[in-house]
């Protein structure tokens, strides 16, 4: 289940998608402490949890 969830994340990373601005500023931020929370873990899902809120955050503006 890592695995797939990690290929996933790294799917979207590498794929040459049009992005879309599917969530508010405050929903993104939301969505990385959940995903903060979930690699804060061992469990299925922990590691891409990390990579995924890692490549989020290097998308919001600072600030």
């Amino acid at each position: 289940m890592n695995d797939r969830l990690l290929s996933l994340v790294d799917g979207v990373v590498d794929a040459d998608e049009e992005r879309l601005p599917l969530l508010t500023l405050r929903e993104a931020r939301a969505a990385i402490e959940l995903l903060r929370l979930l690699a804060a873990g061992n469990g299925e899902g922990s590691h891409a949890a990390r990579h995924l809120a890692r490549n989020l955050v290097r998308r919001l503006p600072s600030g």
